[in-house]
């Protein structure tokens, strides 16, 4: 496993997770117990990783998630 992006919001964290799924990357999420248990989640932090198989589609996808305006009404 590879992790590709550390989360300081776990609900955050989760919908990039299933955007990876719904494209068929198996993207898990890490230390998701630990930040709840933490008093900031700061300290840490929620990681996607995915299969290194799937590192270089992963990162593909990612970076159009990323750059895509979001709606922010």
């Amino acid at each position: 496993m590879k992790t590709l992006r550390e989360f300081t919001d776990p609900v955050l964290a989760g919908i990039v997770q299933s955007f990876l799924k719904d494209n068929e990357i198996d993207a898990v999420l890490l230390d998701q117990g630990a930040s709840a248990w933490t008093a900031g989640r700061i300290l840490i932090p929620v990681r996607l990783a995915v299969p290194l198989e799937q590192e270089e589609a992963a990162e593909s996808l990612l970076s159009q998630y990323e750059t895509t305006p979001k709606n922010e009404s």
